[in-house]
Formats: structure tokens, sequence, C-alpha cells
């Protein structure tokens, strides 16, 4: 699964990522949806199934409702959300009934750019996000870099 994905054209591409080295991404399970245009190198091991994947790439329009999103996480998956609606897609999630039954919500911020990538992950009863823009939107090589930085973080937080 390899190469770029169809779908929005969310990413600018074109760059190569062959000089990428990758700290978590690269021993991560990861599935990325129709509609995310991500060029995935072929170290990544990439899943066409979402109950295969450990990190969900989805598009900011996705229809994953906010029950199936906190299932996943309360599952240990990291979710990322890309797109100009990221973080409204993730704040549909984030105040619904089900989040609220399933974690403790601290409240919420509205970030300043839009972020372009959000990223979530569960660790315990607390969901800890992170959020990414960039002044030309994200090259593939940005959200990729992004993505590995953020597990890296997420790994280090959750208990062994």
């Amino acid at each position: 699964m390899a190469g770029a994905m169809t779908g929005c054209s969310a990413l600018s591409g074109g760059e190569s990522t062959d000089d990428l080295t990758f700290t978590r991404l690269d021993q991560t399970a990861v599935f990325v949806a129709d509609g995310v245009d991500l060029a995935v190198p072929e170290e990544v091991p990439t899943v066409s199934a979402t109950n295969n994947a450990d990190l969900l790439v989805l598009p900011a329009d996705t229809d994953v409702g906010s029950e199936q999103a906190v299932d996943w996480l309360a599952n240990e998956r990291v979710i990322a959300v890309v797109g100009g609606d990221a973080e409204s897609t993730w704040h549909g999630w984030a105040r619904s009934d089900e989040f609220e039954d399933a974690f403790r919500r601290d409240g919420f911020s509205d970030s300043e750019p839009d972020p372009s990538l959000l990223v979530g992950a569960a660790v315990g009863l607390d969901v800890t996000t992170y959020r990414h823009s960039w002044a030309d939107g994200p090259r593939n090589r940005d959200v990729l870099r992004a993505l590995d930085e953020d597990l890296t973080d997420i790994e280090s937080k959750t208990p062994q």
C-alpha cells in the first residue's frame, strides 16, 4: 500500500521521503483512509482494515462517528485527522456523550491557526492531543515526521 493514496489534496506532495528516518512510525501498523492523500514509505507497515491498525489516519470530513472514535481510543489506538477541519472533527468527538463516559474531559481549546493535522491518543483516562499547522499547508514529509514525533511522545507517556 505504499505510494500516494487517492482522495483530497490536503497534502502537497511530490517530494521524496527517502531521507526520512523514524523512531516509532516504522514500527506502527498504519491505516490510511480514503480521502487522505498521504504517500507512506515502504518501511512503514500499512494495513487495509481499521481493526488491524495502531494508527488511523482519517480525513477531516470523515464519516467516523464519536462512538467508533472513542472505541479506537479506548483500545489504545492513535487517531490522526488530516485537513482544514481536523479540529472541528475532533471537537465533535470530544464533546460527545460517548467520550465523556469513557475519558476525563478537561475542556476544549481552539488552536490558532487551525491545525491541518490533529493527533489524539488515550493515556489511561486522559486523552492527549497534538496539533500541527504549517504556513504553506503540510507536505507529505511534514505529516510523516509529525506522526513519528507524536507516536514517540505518546509511547513515553504510556505506562508499560
